[in-house]
């Protein structure tokens, strides 16, 4: 066996055991939190998981929008009363105070709803309670799909674009317990908050539109920055998206059982990892007051979970601010 064999096993023995840790976790965590929400939920058949290969994705595409709440279940009920499609539940972020929920486009594109998650404190979360109305649910980023997360983060956002990069690594487990890793970059330095989309790589995992409900085609997508902005550089690699010149917007249109549904924000704010927050001359790069918690920490890689609260122990394990995950 060669040491990369060995080294990858290595790795997968490691993971598998963090996941066992998870589900002991979860069994020993306060699940009760709503009877009437557990009393309406049912158990839905397991869809089959498909990788970016099964569905031969294509990069410099959208792969999906966020909707940013800062109160879940509301969240989930007000989409579900627009559209008439309830999403799937995820689950919580332990460590960044989120909980998300998916609900799948067309073209395997997806909206992700996120909000703070009540039992699970953590950085964006907190920010997602501070920034956002009561009531409201908004644009607030979006994620291109891209091979190339790693020439990016090395070559083309520090050296063409003169941003600076968070190249953060994922790791869960698909259904069948198997470890996976997928890739995320994030660019901080451009000032214009979520009309910058961040990049994500799914690697072998399974893409989370195989095994969640569709509610309708994506009409539009538009993202507003101001003209000479390197945003509009950036944007003309990708397909699908309008780009227009004006004052910091992301919209978006798509069709659903209860009609064509329109999301529009101005000025979004787009997620922050902790160490990074924007200013006019850039980022400040410290980590002074966020800091990552120690975890064990996964997340499920496929599509979404049960509908119901006991995902709320669900976490994920992220790179340090600043580091390269590989």
């Amino acid at each position: 066996m060669s040491d990369d064999d060995a080294s990858e096993n290595s790795e997968d023995a490691r993971m598998k055991q963090l996941l066992a840790s998870w589900d002991d976790d979860k069994e020993g965590s306060d699940s009760s939190s709503s009877d009437d929400d557990d009393d309406d939920e049912e158990e839905e058949e397991q869809k089959a998981g498909a990788t970016k290969y099964d569905l031969n994705l294509q990069d410099d595409v959208l792969d999906h929008i966020v909707l940013a709440a800062p109160d879940f279940q509301e969240a989930i009920k007000e989409f579900e009363n627009m559209t008439g499609i309830k999403p799937s539940i995820v689950g919580s972020l332990r460590g960044l105070g989120t909980k998300s929920a998916r609900v799948g486009l067309d073209n395997n594109a997806y909206i992700e709803i996120i909000a703070p998650d009540p039992k699970n404190s953590g950085p964006i979360g907190a920010a997602l309670a501070s920034e956002l109305e009561e009531g409201t649910l908004v644009p607030y980023h979006f994620a291109i799909r891209s091979s190339e997360v790693e020439h990016m983060k090395d070559e083309y956002v520090p050296n063409e674009l003169g941003w600076q990069p968070d190249h953060i690594s994922m790791f869960g487990a698909s259904p069948d317990g198997t470890p996976k890793k997928w890739e995320m970059l994030y660019m901080y330095g451009h000032g214009i908050g979520g009309c910058v989309p961040f990049y994500i790589d799914w690697g072998q995992c399974d893409h989370p539109t195989a095994s969640i409900p569709e509610v309708g085609d994506l009409k539009s997508i538009i993202v507003r920055a101001p003209g000479g902005h390197k945003v509009h550089d950036l944007m003309s690699k990708v397909s699908g998206i309008q780009v227009e010149e004006g004052s910091p917007m992301l919209e978006f249109s798509f069709g659903s059982p209860e009609g064509t549904i329109t999301f529009s924000a101005d000025d979004p704010k787009g997620i922050k990892f902790p160490g990074f927050e924007e200013e006019d001359d850039g980022p400040a790069n410290s980590n002074d007051g966020a800091q990552f918690p120690g975890m064990p920490d996964m997340l499920p890689s496929g599509g979404g979970g049960d509908d119901d609260d006991d995902d709320d122990d669900d976490s994920v394990e992220v790179s340090e601010p600043g580091s390269d995950s590989d």
